[in-house]
């Protein structure tokens, strides 16, 4: 199985799409990872909205505060929340946390299956809720959380910058740091694979230092 830490580096979000169709085919195995995400006590509690007309991408774009741009991806998917379902169970943490938390997980798998397809796409958050749900025919106590917009990359931007993982990472409390995690965790094949490397670096610079010698006589 791949490592799938490069896919998930290599993805990115993609801002201008070509006027391009996106088959049927692509679109459900997107969906279809969304579906395999994790969810509180199983409940998946989502159901998944998916838009191709371009009359009705328009007016999505529109409410997404003028982002126009969103019309030209081949298919927009508006991922909604049923969160009295997560409530029954779960009280008002489901409402309020959990049916969040259920859509995101779908929708990051959704944004890597895209991305493994060759797929561009975007995580849209930023609309008028009650206009989406006049659009797209939600009921009232459905919740749109996000709009997956998907298509052919008109242009990949470069990598953003991320933090270094040495400033996000703490142990067993708040600001908790560890000089040598590898060292703490007692994690021992990172250690002798240090000390070979240390090992093998040295010995380049004694045999570069013989070359160097012989070189001068």
């Amino acid at each position: 199985m791949g490592d799938i830490l490069e896919l998930i580096k290599s993805r990115r979000t993609i801002k201008h799409f070509l006027p391009q169709f996106v088959s049927w085919d692509s679109v459900s195995r997107v969906i279809d990872a969304g579906r395999h995400a994790p969810s509180s006590g199983n409940i998946q509690n989502w159901k998944f909205i998916v838009v191709y007309e371009p009359d009705q991408k328009q007016a999505i774009a529109e409410l997404c505060y003028e982002q126009y741009e969103l019309a030209q991806a081949g298919v927009l998917i508006v991922v909604c929340a049923e969160p009295e379902k997560a409530e029954r169970y779960y009280g008002l943490r489901g409402d309020r946390l959990y049916s969040v938390q259920n859509c995101a997980a779908a929708v990051q798998n959704m944004l890597l299956e895209a991305h493994s397809l060759g797929l561009g796409s975007a995580w849209i958050g930023a609309f008028d809720e009650d206009a989406l749900k006049e659009v797209c025919s939600i009921p009232e106590e459905i919740r749109p959380q996000v709009i997956v917009a998907l298509g052919y990359a008109r242009e990949v931007p470069p990598k953003p910058p991320k933090y270094p993982l040495e400033t996000l990472v703490y142990f067993g409390g708040w600001r908790r740091k560890i000089k040598d995690p590898a060292k703490y965790m007692n994690d021992i094949a990172t250690i002798l694979m240090r000390k070979g490397q240390a090992a093998h670096e040295a010995l380049k610079e004694k045999a570069q230092s013989v070359v160097d010698k012989i070189q001068k006589k």
